[in-house]
């Protein structure tokens, strides 16, 4: 050990005499040089999210998606503010007629089968009665009453006779959406009428004698002491908003949208007798991961579900809203979206791909795949995945027993690689030293590189597989899902990295998780800058830490290339959950990303 102080001071003096770094990986001795730059990692890659308006006018769905409708929301000056598209002209009358016209065109030109439209009798406002009576006399479009209660006395049982003779006019029109051929009206506030008098026999009389029997729906947001309300209505569409979190520790401002997607299935947890509508939620303006893609995802992962447990729901969903600009969740054009929303909405329902991946026929794609095989009975979920990979492909597989090979290769009977290679190794350096100490003399004769491994995080039990399943899903998951990364690669010649977001679990109960990673990982950001360093000699690690979770990932390998040139060594297996030399580089490719000039990007394909 005396020997080894010696050493290190030495090597420390000559660093010092001659200028330059030389990083030692021990509890001994931490070289570092001052006045390095700081990295930080801002080169997140953001394409333009704005689009035209797509046609889908060709195109047919046995899907009914209602749109909630908000009619205030028409006021001129309001839609001024947020740049809504339509002729501003003097006459208000004129204007709004022609709004509607417009709002009807582009929701049929998208497939939306109609409009549940906001309406308060007792509060009405010019703008409102301008609005909603279009869908009598000015538009042909289906449309209901979702009867805007939160502002009404529910004591007063006179308030039915007066909501009954306001509403009938609507529910006699030929275009009112009806189901078993009895008029829908929804309630925004069922609570208010139901907690100290329960009106709603008396709504139902009521309406029996104008206008006959009514189909009831009530809003389920998500809260498991609502289901003993629902006795009176005839079927319930979820709601959530973020009621759902409520009992979640996760600040709204950072909730991950992966996460959002369809965190309310816990609905399909309830036993009930009642027809359940799925609704789609938008919010965009307070969830700072919201993309148009996401939207498509949570669409098209709602219309799954809806298909599937829910057949006697007539086709219909719902997505909150067509105009509602106040709360950020509006289908209609926007500056920073332009129709990407809309048009997203539009694909999901048609069961079109998000992006139509289409590769020159110039493009010169090589591809290596390394995977690290601990767990071999995981592997062949993964090279079932890997075998959807549409173009060639060098396999190159570690691992480190030869009773682990002979399983392996077993697996490989059937696999659709070019060439392979098995390489037994030491069983250290979890994922990372296999991975580098395989690819460091072949990396260079790729384009791009993906690195996996057989993941079971015995640390984290609670995941189980849902996590590995979840990175395992979004990067090989399809042949589409592995076409859109390539694709994004060939079309953006500086993007160099793409990884899945954080899984849900993870970042739930971090109220920001970037700052809490940098907080909890300074052991690691040590090591890391031991490594750029050791590189670089001038960077050293910022205020903000982002890295692959998992480890897991899709590069460009000339984002990533110096990585395969260090000589490192790394510990022996022990279980180690943190803070080795693997873990500092399982969060330094960013950093390597954004030096060597690219960007990188996260996707989530699937939940």
């Amino acid at each position: 050990m005396l020997n080894k102080y010696i050493y290190n001071y030495f090597l420390k003096y000559v660093c010092f005499l001659f200028g330059y770094s030389y990083i030692i990986f021990t509890d001994y001795i931490h070289i570092n040089i001052n006045n390095k730059i700081y990295i930080d990692i801002d080169n997140e890659f953001n394409v333009s999210l704005y689009e035209e308006d797509i046609l889908f006018n060709n195109y047919k769905t046995n899907l009914k998606p209602i749109a909630f409708y908000h009619p205030e929301y028409n006021n001129i000056s309001f839609l001024k503010y947020f740049n809504c598209p339509f002729n501003k002209n003097k006459n208000a009358i004129h204007n709004i007629h022609k709004l509607v016209k417009s709002q009807v065109k582009l929701a049929r030109r998208h497939q939306i089968y109609g409009f549940a439209i906001y309406y308060d009798p007792f509060h009405i406002k010019n703008i409102i009665l301008l609005s909603t009576n279009a869908f009598l006399n000015y538009v042909n479009f289906p449309f209901f009453i979702v009867w805007k209660n939160d502002r009404v006395e529910s004591k007063d049982i006179n308030i039915i006779d007066f909501l009954i003779s306001n509403i009938s006019k609507f529910m006699q029109s030929e275009n009112y959406i009806k189901i078993n051929n009895r008029p829908i009206l929804s309630i925004s506030c069922p609570s208010y009428l139901i907690n100290e008098t329960n009106l709603v026999p008396l709504l139902r009389k009521k309406a029996k004698k104008i206008i006959g029997k009514i189909f009831l729906l009530y809003p389920f947001r998500g809260k498991l002491s609502g289901v003993n309300f629902i006795r009176g209505f005839d079927a319930i569409y979820d709601f959530s908003k973020i009621d759902l979190f409520d009992e979640i520790t996760i600040r709204p401002n950072i909730i991950h949208y992966s996460g959002f997607i369809y965190k309310n299935l816990i609905l399909n947890t309830i036993n009930y007798n009642f027809t359940l509508f799925r609704t789609s939620y938008l919010n965009y303006n307070n969830y700072k991961d919201y993309k148009p893609e996401k939207f498509y995802l949570q669409n098209k992962i709602i219309i799954k579900s809806a298909n599937l447990k829910y057949s006697n729901n007539n086709g219909i969903i719902f997505v909150d809203s067509w105009n509602d600009y106040y709360n950020g969740n509006y289908l209609e054009f926007d500056e920073k979206f332009g129709y990407s929303t809309i048009n997203s909405f539009s694909k999901s329902i048609l069961n079109l791909p998000y992006q139509s991946n289409n590769f020159s026929d110039n493009a010169e794609i090589t591809i290596a795949v390394q995977v690290h095989v601990f767990y071999e009975e995981i592997f062949k979920n993964i090279i079932n995945k890997i075998n959807q990979i549409p173009f060639k492909y060098d396999l190159y597989i570690s691992t480190t027993s030869e009773e682990k090979k002979l399983i392996i290769e077993k697996y490989l009977i059937d696999s659709h690689h070019n060439n392979y290679e098995i390489k037994i190794m030491e069983n250290k350096g979890r994922d990372v030293y296999p991975f580098i100490n395989q690819m460091k003399y072949y990396f260079k004769y790729y384009k791009y590189i993906c690195h996996l491994h057989t993941k079971k995080s015995e640390h984290k039990k609670n995941l189980g597989s849902n996590w590995s399943n979840y990175l395992y899903k979004n990067l090989i998951g399809s042949k589409e899902t592995i076409s859109d990364i390539i694709f994004d690669f060939e079309k953006n010649k500086k993007l160099g990295f793409i990884f899945p977001e954080e899984y849900y679990e993870i970042k739930k109960g971090l109220k920001d998780f970037e700052n809490s990673n940098l907080s909890l990982n300074s052991d690691n950001i040590e090591k890391m800058n031991f490594i750029l360093d050791a590189i670089f000699h001038k960077y050293k690690v910022g205020e903000k830490l982002v890295f692959p979770v998992g480890n897991m990932f899709w590069a460009k390998t000339k984002a990533i290339y110096q990585i395969f040139k260090l000589k490192l060594k790394f510990p022996d297996e022990l279980g180690q959950i943190n803070t080795t030399i693997m873990h500092a580089i399982e969060r330094i490719w960013l950093y390597l990303v954004k030096i060597n000039g690219y960007y990188y990007k996260k996707i989530i394909k699937y939940y």
